[in-house]
């Protein structure tokens, strides 16, 4: 009998170390990991994972890249990636897809769909999926509050692509986002609506409610993480300050650095200032993917 419990002792023992062997473990970065397909389209995600390895599932820094909604590409983020994974964060970057060919919702569509993504992969990425923060600037910066602002909404399709999951977040980080509200005459010639909406739509007054991020406001809502330069000749600052209003309003949590002088790029008008926000940045981020 002795002998026999050994050998199911050690058989166990062997299955188990194979498959601590089969376990893949994540480092470094990894790019165009297949998400999903949307109209056509496969999607993919860039994913850096810590160098250093932790018993505790890491935050996720979720990038959005800018380009005015119709240029830009997820590789662009790739060393910011490394750098956060260095910090000790799962760093990635998301594709959308691009104007205009593809017009509103396609855009928050695609980046829900990567929230979704990394939720369903938690335990294989080795990530946790209560602590994705959101950041982008400039038209990633509208894609970051709107999926803010929307994570708790089914105003948009999930396409059949990891339903089980939601796509609410941490927190979000936007700089020079063009997040106003479209329905407003100041606004409705601007370029975000003259590349994302639907000139072809019956009802265009619908789709500027819809592309507007505080349609969708609400206090259950992450906090805020906003910057934008005084002068910046691409992206109304009064965007911004109207938004904040908005998150007034309802007593949300936020903070708003309003840099005076910068332009669309604040590393390139104001780089001092810029790396003070930056600074402060780092500090909402190591708040937000920390235990509240």
């Amino acid at each position: 009998m002795f002998k026999f419990e050994s050998l199911i002792i050690i058989a166990l023992l062997f299955i188990s170390n194979v498959a601590m062997a089969n376990e893949e473990k994540y480092t470094g970065l990894h790019t165009d990991i297949p998400i999903g397909q949307i109209a056509g389209t496969q999607l993919s995600i860039n994913i850096a994972f810590p160098t250093k390895t932790s018993k505790k599932a890491s935050p996720v820094i979720l990038f959005i890249h800018g380009g005015g909604f119709v240029s830009g590409s997820k590789d662009t983020k790739n060393q910011q990636l490394r750098n956060f994974s260095k910090r000790g964060y799962v760093a990635a970057s998301a594709m959308y897809r691009l104007a205009p060919k593809h017009k509103f919702p396609s855009q928050i569509e695609d980046i829900q769909l990567a929230i979704r993504f990394l939720k369903a992969n938690a335990v294989r990425y080795h990530l946790d999926p209560d602590k994705i923060i959101v950041a982008g600037s400039s038209a990633g910066g509208y894609l970051a509050v709107m999926a803010g602002v929307t994570g708790n909404s089914d105003a948009f399709s999930d396409h059949g692509l990891f339903s089980s999951q939601n796509s609410v977040v941490r927190a979000v980080i936007a700089q020079s986002p063009p997040i106003a509200d479209f329905t407003l005459p100041t606004y409705q010639n601007s370029l975000a609506v003259q590349r994302l909406a639907d000139p072809a739509t019956t009802d265009i007054q619908k789709t500027l409610v819809n592309m507007t991020p505080a349609t969708y406001l609400d206090p259950n809502d992450p906090p805020f993480f906003l910057s934008h330069g005084s002068k910046d000749p691409l992206v109304p600052v009064q965007m911004s300050r109207e938004f904040v209003e908005e998150l007034n309003s309802i007593k949300h949590d936020y903070v708003y650095y309003e840099v005076e002088g910068g332009t669309h790029s604040l590393t390139k008008s104001a780089p001092q200032k810029a790396k003070m926000v930056f600074s402060e940045l780092v500090k909402f981020i190591e708040k937000w993917s920390g235990d509240i």
